[in-house]
C-alpha cells in the first residue's frame, strides 16, 4: 500500500465509526432533557390546552386530553407526550388544566416544549 492509501484508510475508519455510533441517536430523537433543537426546528410552535390524566416525571412523559389544536388540524383527543424538560412536570398533577406548546421534533413526532398549569 502506498502512503496515500494508508492515509485515506486512517482517516476513513474513524469517520465511519463516528457515523455508526451516531445512528442510534438519530433513530430516536425524543430529545433528551437539556438538549435544545436548532432554531429551524423551533420555528413552528403549536399551542394547546388540556387536562392532565397522568404524569411520569421520571420518564419525562405526560398523558393529556387536549382541546382541538387548529394549527395541526387535530380534534380533541387523549395523547401521551414527551416533554423537553422533565423539570417542567415537577408540580403538575392529574386533574389539572394546562396550557402547553408543541414543537415537531421529527416528522410526525411532537414534543411539549413548554407546559404550565392554566387554572381555567
Amino acid at each position: 500500500m502506498g502512503k496515500t492509501m494508508i492515509h485515506k484508510t486512517l482517516i476513513c475508519i474513524p469517520m465511519a465509526l463516528m457515523a455508526l455510533t451516531s445512528l442510534p441517536a438519530a433513530a430516536d430523537m425524543d430529545m433528551p432533557m437539556g438538549m435544545h433543537m436548532d432554531s429551524h426546528a423551533q420555528a413552528k410552535t403549536h399551542e394547546g390546552k388540556g387536562k392532565i390524566n397522568s404524569v411520569d416525571a421520571k420518564a419525562g412523559k405526560i398523558n393529556l386530553t387536549h382541546e382541538p389544536i387548529a394549527s395541526l388540524d387535530w380534534p380533541e383527543m387523549t395523547m401521551d407526550f414527551t416533554v423537553q424538560d422533565k423539570a417542567s412536570l415537577a408540580n403538575l398533577k392529574p386533574g389539572q388544566k394546562v396550557a402547553f406548546k408543541l414543537i415537531e421534533a421529527r416528522p410526525g413526532k411532537y414534543v411539549i416544549s413548554e407546559i404550565k398549569a392554566s387554572g381555567k
